[in-house]
């Protein structure tokens, strides 16, 4: 019976491979409690930002939408700045047993001046499940700018799964092409403890769609968060909380409908 509320589930929030739709790609837990502006926080969804790092930094995030593992995303990656070429790899799993995707990812950034960051990424993703002749196999890239005119200030844009091409010979229609996402996004540093950004972004099912949040440090190593993000309207709550270099974070987002979906993550920066 669990599994056919699944499959219904799946069917209502457009997951069911009939209309494209990415799990792979969800912002990291920090940027998940803030609304979900990943183009100017996770170098996931903007490679660009790989420039900007200062230091190695070693992570993994766990989505649980909706209290359903079956609808849950895990994913992990290192990221590698340094003076010549900044560098990162990302591994994305979502699904159960009897639909799964999986993606690889490579990255790399540059800075071109003062101001100006570019970075550029390759993704492999699969598809696999019984309901499927043969896999389904996809490579896509995304390319990714940031403009930082003063200390405090970013500005940033990405382009998400574009273009995409398939690898493999059969199933290739539109169901299964990786969908894209356009982003533009800005972060203010307000002051040394306070973090305010805002975004937009567009994708084909959500033609336009703003996100905004708030990032506060009431006392050293520990961190509020609060956000939101519309169609639908998606309030969001985290905290994060480091020690000798070791960051634990937990987000919650609340979906009208749906209910709670729940983020933690882990990340060690040396």
């Amino acid at each position: 019976m669990k599994r056919y509320a699944i499959y219904i589930l799946l069917f209502a929030l457009g997951l069911n491979v009939v209309y494209a739709t990415d799990h792979l790609r969800f912002p990291d837990t920090r940027t998940l409690g803030m609304g979900g502006n990943g183009v100017v926080h996770s170098p996931l969804l903007n490679p660009s930002l790989l420039a900007l790092l200062s230091e190695m930094e070693v992570r993994s995030d766990y989505f649980n939408r909706y209290s359903l593992k079956e609808l849950a995303s895990v994913g992990a990656g290192f990221c590698f700045p340094n003076p010549m070429l900044p560098a990162g790899v990302h591994i994305a799993s979502f699904g159960y047993d009897e639909y799964r995707e999986s993606m690889f990812r490579l990255s790399a950034a540059k800075r071109l001046s003062k101001y100006w960051t570019l970075g550029v990424s390759l993704q492999y993703s699969l598809w696999q499940s019984a309901l499927f002749e043969s896999d389904i196999s996809r490579i896509s890239t995304d390319i990714g700018l940031t403009w930082q005119p003063y200390q405090n200030w970013l500005i940033a844009l990405t382009a998400v799964n574009t273009p995409s091409v398939s690898v493999s010979n059969e199933n290739d229609d539109r169901r299964y092409v990786t969908p894209y996402m356009y982003a533009i996004g800005l972060r203010w540093d307000m002051r040394n403890d306070l973090s305010i950004t805002a975004g937009i972004r567009h994708t084909e099912e959500t033609p336009a769609a703003c996100s905004a949040g708030m990032e506060y440090m009431p006392f050293d190593d520990f961190r509020l968060r609060t956000g939101f993000s519309s169609s639908p309207l998606q309030p969001s709550l985290g905290v994060g909380y480091c020690f000798s270099g070791l960051t634990a974070d937990l987000a919650l987002i609340y979906h009208p409908v749906l209910g709670v979906s729940s983020g933690i993550g882990l990340s060690y920066s040396f």
